[in-house]
């Protein structure tokens, strides 16, 4: 069984490191003898972090080249590609329409040829069909409807749908993939209420719970052990935080009002007696475009005691991360995945919920009084949240230790039938 993972673009986003690591780590050992490639825009990094070969994506390799290209035909370019490309591709995907005759270019032409190499292509989630990401997102999957091989969407929530373009080409692609397996409830229903078509979808789950936790042969580099003996000289909180653009529009907040109120948080964390740790699920590494260790030190200026206020600046993979977490009594996590990462190594986590993810993820384990909605982070009210929750950790550790074991064991069954599947299929 010969297998690509795409869609997860970038391991600098430790998220999707986790993300990608957990389906790797459960097809390992399920179809130990599977040969499975992984490509990524920034190869070098997410290979350094995974610890594994990750190939190039030649889309975005020339999506670069187009962008990049000098004077006013490269503008045209990228204003055409961002217009009609997607228009083309799905043309030529269905042979209908005017653009179906439209050359399309050496990239996309490349990359069809490349995936007919494969038994079957997963597209990995999560939070990755997003409208305000824009149609680009759909592109992998036109390619692999080109060149005709099974295309299953695993652990990925969906929406919002609010952009008619998006929408169409959401609604073909999800109606033509072999599966749709959803980690959330609540995108079914975003489906359901826009109608985009729901004749593919399956329940499924975040793949970022199958990662494997090596209690028994985890041995920490320099940097892990310095911040496991830090948090061993006091009991510890950890933080994870963003930039909120794009989302700080529809939000209808602003970044300083965010960092302020988590500031606040910070502030009533410190007077229960506890330090704060702030970790990064995302960083610059190798070109990514988002560092959350930036937002942390801006954070800094509003704490009352930043002695027991640490940031970490180290680039630490998902797994570092979550040995790290494992020795905290609590995650605040902004970022999903750190509020995941947290929980799967036995550390309840208050998830932020700044989309609808957030939510429908607690919903999910049984735990939505663990997603707290951005706003009760801004009118102050998360500050008495986060204390209460510290008062009560023996029982809270007892009911997330029992609802990641439920989850594992369905994201075992997911992965198990698309593999199935697939050996069918051959």
């Amino acid at each position: 069984m010969k297998l690509l993972i795409l869609g997860n673009h970038t391991c600098g986003n430790r998220g999707d490191s986790a993300i990608l690591r957990g389906l790797l780590d459960a097809v390992h050992r399920l179809e130990p003898d599977a040969e499975v490639d992984v490509m990524s825009r920034y190869p070098v990094s997410s290979s350094w972090l995974l610890n594994r070969p990750v190939m190039g994506d030649p889309i975005w390799l020339q999506m670069k080249q187009h962008n990049s290209a000098a004077g006013m035909m490269g503008r045209v370019k990228k204003v055409l590609r961002r217009r009609y490309q997607h228009q083309v591709l799905l043309s030529r995907v269905t042979d209908t329409g005017k653009l179906r005759n439209i050359a399309i270019a050496q990239g996309f032409t490349d990359f069809v040829r490349l995936l007919s190499g494969y038994d079957a292509i997963i597209q990995v989630g999560g939070s990755f069909f997003v409208d305000l990401y824009g149609v680009p997102q759909f592109e992998h999957a036109l390619c692999t409807f080109m060149a005709k091989k099974p295309l299953y969407m695993m652990g990925h929530s969906v929406g919002p749908f609010q952009d008619d373009q998006f929408n169409r080409l959401a609604n073909y692609v999800f109606g033509q993939c072999d599966a749709l397996i959803l980690r959330e409830a609540v995108s079914l229903e975003l489906m359901k209420r826009s109608d985009i078509t729901t004749a593919k979808v399956e329940s499924g789950v975040d793949t970022a719970w199958l990662v494997e936790r090596h209690h028994d042969d985890f041995e920490p580099a320099y940097t892990v052990q310095h911040w496991l003996d830090v948090v061993a000289t006091q009991k510890t909180v950890a933080i994870t935080l963003r930039e909120l653009a794009p989302f700080d529009k529809r939000l209808g907040t602003t970044q300083q009002a965010y960092e302020q109120a988590f500031a606040g948080v910070v502030n009533r964390i410190l007077d229960e007696g506890y330090q704060v740790i702030a970790l990064s699920t995302c960083t610059g590494i190798d070109s990514y475009n988002k560092d959350d260790r930036m937002v942390a030190l801006n954070l800094r200026q509003y704490v009352s005691d930043p002695s027991r206020y640490h940031v970490v600046m180290d680039e630490l993979n998902d797994l570092e991360m979550g040995k790290i977490l494992a020795a905290c009594e609590l995650t605040v996590g902004t970022r999903l995945h750190s509020a995941i990462i947290s929980m799967n190594f036995d550390t309840p986590a208050i998830a932020i919920n700044y989309e609808h993810k957030s939510a429908g993820i607690m919903q999910q384990l049984g735990l939505p009084e663990m997603a707290i909605d951005i706003r009760h982070l801004l009118d102050g009210s998360l500050e008495t949240r986060v204390a209460d929750t510290l008062g009560q950790l023996p029982e809270l550790n007892t009911r997330v230790s029992a609802a990641v074991a439920r989850e594992r064991e369905q994201g075992l069954r997911m992965v198990e039938s698309v593999l199935s599947r697939i050996r069918e299929g051959k």
